[in-house]
């Protein structure tokens, strides 16, 4: 059963970040209203409790007002996912109606940090933003894609963010996918060090920290690994966690087509030719992902972990070829110094 969708709305974006998935939004467009509508009708025909709408820059969708009120009566939670930028005193005003909750993506604890992926000036308006939001009394989180510019500052980053009145912030390694295909990998070693940095310091002050990549919160969130622990010894051999795509999450593109995944972008099908309930139970590439954990090879096929983790499949693919392969930005299995 599918729970979550995340919702690229629009390809359009006002910034063009270094490590973006996408190589370039200049030609990606979206829907019409009443495609977009169509989406939504589905949703609520195949039962979908909780859609992501992000982008590209959702807030450049000048429709995007009447897609969350569409969206309010057939779903039970939206969620908005933006570079805050674009957020004003009238725009604030809807996403109060409409949304649940808002995760922004900054980029480091200073302008220097955050405006050298992103570009000049948009950490003052990120943070502009940000206050606009919190003044409303809106449910704001924030997410870091870590990567050589911030990793050595994360401490920084959750103290900066804290400081705003922000509780939750999500982290999430560089992918090499888009703007960053062929770039440098960060070591295990390397990103072991920042998510320890992240975690301490988030225990600290009270923030709760969460992460995708999901052998960091295995490694330094003692709670969830105890909970999974006992679901291990519990369930054995059953799914616990990890990548969820084709296991309760969809991905839809822009354009409306169904992808495995936004960093892995395998046409699985077409939204608005097909029914989500017919690519959710065709498409080859989420039949693959149910039955990745029986199938890895290498460390993460002999993890105790692994069916609560198994690392991620994009990076694994874009990395080494093989979506069976191992993970190699987790540390676990890995002698860490």
């Amino acid at each position: 059963m599918i729970k979550l969708c995340q919702w690229d709305i629009t390809g359009s974006c006002n910034l063009n970040c270094i490590y973006c998935r996408e190589k370039s939004t200049s030609k990606l467009g979206h829907l019409t209203t009443a495609e977009m509508f169509g989406i939504v009708d589905q949703f609520a025909e195949t039962k979908i409790k909780s859609v992501t709408i992000s982008g590209g820059e959702p807030l450049t969708l000048k429709t995007l007002p009447q897609i969350f009120k569409y969206l309010r009566d057939r779903v039970d939670i939206i969620s908005l996912t933006t570079n805050a930028t674009l957020i004003s005193p009238n725009n604030v005003k809807y996403i109060k109606n409409y949304c649940d909750n808002v995760q922004v993506s900054i980029d480091g604890y200073c302008a220097d940090i955050h405006d050298s992926l992103r570009g000049t000036g948009s950490f003052d308006k990120t943070i502009r933003g940000i206050k606009l939001l919190l003044n409303n009394d809106i449910n704001v989180s924030t997410r870091l894609t870590i990567c050589d510019q911030n990793i050595k500052s994360v401490a920084k980053y959750i103290e900066f963010v804290h400081g705003l009145g922000i509780k939750s912030v999500h982290l999430r390694r560089v992918i090499p996918a888009g703007n960053f295909s062929g770039k440098n990998l960060i070591s295990c070693g390397s990103l072991y060090e920042a998510y320890k940095s992240a975690f301490t310091t988030g225990k600290k002050l009270g923030t709760k920290v969460g992460s995708i990549d999901y052998f960091s919160i295995i490694e330094f969130d003692e709670e969830k690994r105890n909970l999974i622990e006992k679901e291990i010894t519990r369930r054995p051999k059953q799914l616990i966690g990890g990548c969820s795509i084709g296991i309760d999450t969809i991905y839809i593109a822009q354009d409306g087509k169904v992808l495995f995944c936004p960093y892995l972008p395998i046409y699985c099908g077409d939204a608005i030719k097909e029914h989500l309930s017919e690519i959710w139970e065709k498409a080859e590439m989420f039949k693959i992902n149910r039955s990745l954990r029986w199938n890895l090879k290498g460390k993460c096929s002999v993890c105790r972990f692994k069916m609560a983790c198994g690392g991620c499949p994009a990076h694994a693919f874009l990395t080494t070829g093989d979506i069976t392969e191992s993970d190699g930005g987790c540390w676990i299995n890995e002698t860490v110094q």
